[in-house]
């Protein structure tokens, strides 16, 4: 594995490079979170292609911000960082938050082939902290104990004070409104059993951006962690159309 880190106007970048197949990958993490969540996709995806795993400001093993980041300043700093290191044009794999993000990337002119988005988050019929909060209280309970121990020390590396600061960007942000502006092929992915992100929310995205949208058997919100095989053949075949 190669790591790098940057900066990019005062914020720090963490990028985690494995593989070196020709198609090139960038996954980005959800709220809290880092890379660590990715490894069983990371595995099944370098087997065949580059991909480039990124620690977003404030998380994994980056330094936290002064400022709060909107998610189009997240995109918009993203698609610096990999411009800066050569990067793309690329698949960008977004989980959660992470789907936001990466949709801003592509808006803001990144060098960016299409889009996975796994778990698009927030559901605008539960665009609350507290019902984002419940909601991932009972995914939780639907979550192998290893991704649940990666996901919460994440969370207590991250520190509440950067949390609490990104969430009202992410519940704000009108993912329905942004993604019917990408000019990318996108695929929308959730796992069969997530709480977070119900079949509905998934649909009226897909329907209103012009995007495709599967189910993953036997998964909840990180579809990732549980499903890699699956997850990896459909951001493949994406590869495999663009």
């Amino acid at each position: 594995m190669e790591r790098r880190h940057l900066s990019v106007e005062g914020r720090e970048f963490g990028i985690e490079t494995q593989g070196a197949g020709p198609d090139e990958f960038v996954l980005l993490h959800g709220i809290g979170a880092s890379p660590r969540y990715f490894a069983p996709l990371v595995r099944e995806l370098a087997a065949a292609a580059t991909v480039h795993a990124v620690h977003l400001p404030g998380f994994g093993r980056t330094r936290r911000p002064r400022q709060s980041l909107s998610i189009a300043e997240f995109g918009r700093l993203t698609g610096l960082a990999l411009r800066r290191l050569g990067i793309g044009p690329a698949i960008v794999v977004g989980h959660s938050m992470g789907c936001q993000v990466a949709v801003e990337l592509a808006l803001a002119g990144a060098a960016v082939r299409g889009l996975v988005l796994l778990g698009p988050t927030v559901n605008r019929r539960e665009r609350t902290a507290w019902q984002q909060g419940l909601r991932l209280l009972q995914d939780t309970c639907l979550e192998p104990p290893g991704v649940n121990w990666r996901v919460f020390s994440d969370y207590a590396r991250c520190g509440p004070r950067w949390y609490l600061a990104t969430l009202p960007h992410m519940i704000g942000h009108r993912l329905e409104e942004r993604l019917p502006l990408v000019g990318v092929p996108t695929l929308l992915l959730r796992g069969e059993h997530d709480p977070i992100v119900p079949q509905r929310w998934l649909a009226e995205l897909a329907a209103g951006g012009a995007a495709a949208a599967a189910q993953v058997p036997g998964a909840a919100h990180v579809v990732m962690y549980r499903r890699p095989q699956a997850v990896a053949r459909h951001c493949l075949d994406l590869a495999a159309r663009t």
